[in-house]
């Protein structure tokens, strides 16, 4: 459902980020937050992009969007020796305003290898030398990309291994499934083997069910998020 309550009076300045942890399963320990992009009316409301991303796409303020999350999640951890990420989107990664911004955040931060850039498997291969780009910059600043939403297919593992990036996270409801379909088991089977080969972390995602998190763990994930640990929170005490 979309934000009704808010029409003219919207701003960013009532996004904040909320953070969800990724867990180290061998640990049991927090390995990373991602940071959540969320509306927070004047009555405490909170609401999800897909409810409030109309409102800024009618001001013209993705850019300024992903900007605002990005420095108060910068400045939520910039004294915690912990790792972050937020979320770009396609139009983000073919911006010359948000190359400059990155750059000009990144060049001030402590520890910019503490901070990693999630983009879906669909925009970084859609637009490929866009990614490509905007991966040389993220590396210059020693920043690592995450990719997400990523679809399970022999060819899709064969192209996102290709690129320059750190993690893939892959969502829990393959692993649900992993006992009882023949092809599915391969695929996981083989991603996991070609990852390992590329150095690529595999973040198991959207684990509700101790039923699943057995079976990643027991497939030899190391990380791993979804509600089961944490929802997204205001902090993260």
């Amino acid at each position: 459902m979309q934000v009704t309550e808010v029409t003219d009076s919207f701003s960013l300045e009532s996004v904040v980020p909320f953070f969800q942890p990724i867990m180290d399963l061998e640990n049991n320990t927090v390995w990373s937050y991602e940071c959540l992009a969320r509306l927070v009316n004047l009555h405490d409301n909170t609401y999800l992009p897909s409810q409030f991303l109309f409102l800024v796409e009618r001001q013209h303020s993705v850019a300024q969007l992903t900007e605002t999350i990005f420095k108060r999640s910068a400045s939520y951890f910039r004294d915690i020796n912990m790792a972050w990420n937020i979320n770009v989107s396609l139009s983000d990664m073919t911006d010359s305003e948000i190359y400059q911004f990155f750059r000009s955040q990144l060049a001030d931060y402590p520890n910019p290898n503490r901070v990693s850039i999630e983009i879906t498997a669909q925009n970084a291969l859609a637009e490929l030398q866009s990614f490509l780009c905007f991966a040389e910059m993220c590396a210059d600043y020693g920043v690592k990309i995450i990719i997400d939403h990523f679809d399970l297919t022999k060819e899709n593992v064969e192209k996102v291994l290709s690129l320059p990036v750190a993690a893939i996270k892959v969502p829990g409801s393959l692993f649900e499934s992993e006992g009882s379909d023949t092809a599915n088991v391969e695929l996981i089977e083989s991603l996991i083997r070609a990852s390992k080969k590329n150095g690529v972390i595999l973040i198991a995602e959207h684990i509700e069910q101790k039923e699943t998190l057995i079976k990643v763990k027991d497939l030899g994930l190391k990380y791993a998020q979804g509600f089961y640990f944490s929802q997204p929170k205001a902090n993260t005490d």
